[in-house]
């Protein structure tokens, strides 16, 4: 499974700031089918090698940047996206599989030859590059995310709040990590998302948020005192 090449723009805004966007988000737009309740979880366990050089890369500002995360949106799930994202600059592409609940729990224990049972030319792929630089989780990060779609461009814009990371990095699907938070309480992550060029019904919206702080990766927050 793959998705295209897309833009990819990150903002840390206040919460009264997305609120005062949201309601012209919900006139031009539709929410993604995981906000039945207006909100959903996203948790995710991040793999790097033994010299952290995908950390290393985010850090540095290197153009070329990639990030291995194993992601689910409920703790229950018998099914867990498997994702190697791959970014140029601001632009990137994400690829993904789906793979067992038993298996997430072999990559968490740093065995990954049920990868090459897989069909999948990515399962091959990650198989090797985990296996050459010794590849090991290294932290879980946990938000809350309201998102909202359109079908131009595919865009898309998300607003996670209450971002939290673990500083062990092990038992995805347990109800008892201790988590610390990544950014202050009344602030969150804004990401705008899409393909080829920006909708001009979305530009007058967005003129205002680019002026404001642009974030950093997720995964280089929770690994900041690395």
């Amino acid at each position: 499974m793959r998705s295209g090449l897309r833009k990819e723009i990150k903002y840390i805004i206040p919460k009264i700031e997305f609120l005062r966007l949201k309601k012209h988000l919900e006139a031009l737009m539709r929410k993604d089918s995981h906000c039945s309740d207006g909100s959903y979880m996203v948790r995710s366990q991040y793999y790097d090698s033994l010299r952290d050089q995908d950390l290393r890369d985010n850090v540095d500002g290197n153009m070329e940047k990639r990030k291995i995360r194993l992601r689910t949106y409920t703790l229950d799930a018998s099914k867990i996206k498997l994702e190697y994202k791959c970014k140029s600059n601001s632009e990137g592409t994400k690829y993904a599989i789906w793979i067992s609940r038993e298996e997430a729990a072999m990559m968490e224990s740093g065995k990954y030859g049920f990868l090459l049972d897989h069909e999948e030319e990515l399962a091959k792929i990650l198989y090797v590059k985990m296996m050459q630089g010794a590849y090991r989780a290294k932290t879980i990060i946990q938000y809350n995310r309201m998102a909202y779609i359109h079908h131009v461009c595919d865009f898309r814009i998300t607003f996670d709040t209450d971002l939290k990371s673990t500083l062990n990095p092990h038992g995805l699907f347990s109800k008892e990590l201790s988590f610390v938070p990544l950014i202050e309480g009344d602030r969150g992550i804004m990401e705008v998302k899409y393909n080829d060029f920006l909708p001009s019904v979305f530009k007058g919206l967005l003129q205002e948020i680019d002026a404001l702080q642009e974030a950093s990766s997720k995964y280089s927050m929770s690994r900041r005192y690395v």
